[in-house]
């Protein structure tokens, strides 16, 4: 299993890469989601992945969600 830790703020996320298979989705919370969606959106063009990333609320909680497109 390949999990890469990104940091996004100052926290450490562990994210594995190799599980986020087309139609999947997770969430980072996150309070400066411009910041935060340009790292992750470079982090998925070094990997080759297409995605969509929105600024989400769930659960109370401000943060971004990134869906893997195919």
């Amino acid at each position: 299993m390949m999990t890469m830790t990104t940091q996004i703020h100052g926290i450490l996320f562990d994210i594995q890469w190799d599980e986020f298979k087309p139609h999947s989705s997770f969430f980072i919370p996150c309070l400066d989601d411009k910041k935060a969606k340009k790292i992750l959106y470079k982090k998925c063009k070094e990997r080759k992945l297409q995605v969509r990333i929105k600024t989400v609320i769930e659960n109370k909680i401000r943060g971004v969600r990134v869906w893997r497109l195919k």
